[in-house]
């Protein structure tokens, strides 16, 4: 577990080493603008585009929130999810990474059982009658089992 944390920690590190410049024309100062970032940074702002979008879509989906809006607040939602979720794809496209995939890979990590006795933040006395609960559990059918023959 330790581990892992530290190869997250040093992918991180390389990570945000390796910025990427994001250039764009800033409007209001009427002059191109550059912002520096990292891939983990992108993942992130498209996870979290692609949740919002999912949210609007949940909320327009109530009919009792899209009468309370109006036609023109249900209008802007959907263009706002619409644009969430083109920014997302692009962003996708753009840095190899495919949400749905790493999701998947999320859900069955979740998925796994973990070791019931690693011992990790229990004392080593309700271990050992742990295992002395088990293995007298396993003992009595085959005790049992031999009456029987």
């Amino acid at each position: 577990m330790v581990m892992d944390s530290v190869e997250i920690l040093e992918d991180v590190i390389e990570d945000e080493l390796c910025r990427v410049a994001i250039r764009y024309y800033s409007v209001t100062h009427s002059r191109e603008e550059t912002i520096t970032s990292c891939e983990g940074d992108l993942i992130v702002i498209c996870n979290v585009l692609a949740d919002y979008a999912d949210l609007l879509d949940e909320f327009l989906n109530d009919e009792k929130e899209r009468e309370r809006l109006g036609f023109c607040a249900v209008m802007q939602y959907e263009r706002m999810r619409d644009r969430c979720r083109k920014i997302t794809e692009d962003l996708q496209k753009k840095t190899g990474y495919d949400r749905n995939a790493a999701i998947e890979k999320c859900r069955r990590k979740a998925g796994r059982k973990p070791k019931a006795d690693t011992g990790i933040g229990e004392d080593a006395l309700v271990l050992s009658a742990r295992r002395r609960a088990q293995q007298k559990t396993e003992q009595q059918p085959a005790a049992e089992q031999s009456k029987t023959e």
